[in-house]
């Protein structure tokens, strides 16, 4: 790897921001610093990027073709996760498509205040975000680009655009299919409270006039990435302590598994005693499980395409209002869903 800026802010005793701004011909910094940071990069034969000097906040620098995907904060877990994969297959595949190139970045903030050399260089000309900064350090060299996050775990404290997964029309969808099926005793199972996918289940269960029974609901919040979803036993052991246990029940792809093997344990089979529906569509469990689950698809190859496309009309309108895009999902019908409404009608 060749000198970067980080080296050169190290040898010259100045801060990594002080670099960027030499870098950039800013006016903020001192004359016996700015030839200090020069005397260095003149002895350690640094060759700044070509573009480095127009990527500063507000100019019109010349665009370098390349856009980066920027994972912050996000554990590592999340590069062995279909969805994220499939997120960033998306956004390479539309990038690739425009004639640009795609670079990937990793930033975990607690490692130190060392801030990604994608960012100082000035190399890219926007920024696709999952996650988010902790330090209002981070926070101002992101704002320095175009960008677009993606999945947000809050929309609304964000200040760019943003492209997430309508999770509360997913969880209604899924409430519906259920319910066309004949069911009216539909539960909901998470290891976390992802707000907007109860929502959408409280709001269809509502409208559809079903059985909203707050015992229907079991939720424990988990630390992310969970560690084990192996035992799901206190949810379905809770669920048919009930007066009338449920017919269906809706939860996350990676929890099936075991809620498959719990019910399995009170002799119980999927779909002839009890349906399941899950979320994310993620194939290796979906078609791997006895039946294979009926999941909704919540478009995560097509949210990377489309914050691709929305960051390339951030670059060219920087000033322009910021959006919010939600990106609905599909149902994918399998095995392991029975339909009772024609039972219920001889």
């Amino acid at each position: 790897m060749g000198i970067t800026v980080v080296d050169i802010a190290k040898k010259a005793d100045v801060s990594v921001a002080t670099v960027s701004r030499v870098l950039n011909d800013q006016q903020k910094v001192g004359a016996e610093r700015k030839q200090r940071v020069l005397a260095v990069m003149e002895e350690l034969n640094f060759q700044p990027n070509r573009w480095a000097r127009g990527m500063r906040k507000g100019s019109a620098g010349e665009k370098t073709g390349q856009i980066a995907m920027l994972m912050v904060n996000r554990p590592d877990t999340d590069l062995h996760q279909a969805y994220a994969m499939q997120n960033m297959h998306g956004a390479q595949q539309e990038i690739a498509e425009a004639g640009r190139n795609f670079l990937f970045c990793i930033w975990h903030e607690s490692d130190g205040d060392t801030i990604p050399d994608i960012l100082l260089n000035g190399e890219i000309d926007g920024l696709l975000v999952k996650g988010q900064s902790a330090t209002e350090t981070g926070k101002k060299w992101l704002s320095r680009y175009p960008r677009v996050r993606i999945n947000p775990s809050d929309p609304s404290k964000v200040d760019c655009d943003c492209v997430m997964v309508d999770y509360e029309r997913g969880s209604r969808d899924c409430v519906a299919y259920l319910a066309a099926r004949g069911h009216r005793r539909i539960a909901f199972v998470d290891l976390q409270a992802f707000d907007s996918k109860l929502l959408g289940y409280r709001k269809e269960v509502k409208e559809l006039g079903l059985d909203a029974d707050e015992g229907l609901i079991q939720v424990r919040d988990f630390p992310v990435p969970l560690k084990s979803n192996s035992d799901l036993d206190w949810a379905i052991e809770n669920l048919w302590s009930l007066p009338k246990p449920p017919t269906a029940i809706l939860s996350h792809d990676y929890l099936c598994s075991a809620i498959y093997k719990s019910l399995a344990n009170r002799g119980l089979k999927v779909p002839d005693n009890v349906s399941v529906v899950g979320y994310d569509n993620v194939l290796d469990c979906c078609r791997t499980l006895d039946p294979p689950l009926t999941s909704v698809d919540m478009g995560a190859f097509d949210i990377g395409k489309a914050a691709a496309k929305q960051l390339f009309e951030r670059i060219g309108d920087p000033q322009g209002r910021s959006r919010k895009l939600y990106i609905q999902g599909r149902l994918v019908e399998r095995d392991s869903v029975r339909d009772l409404s024609a039972k219920e009608t001889t």
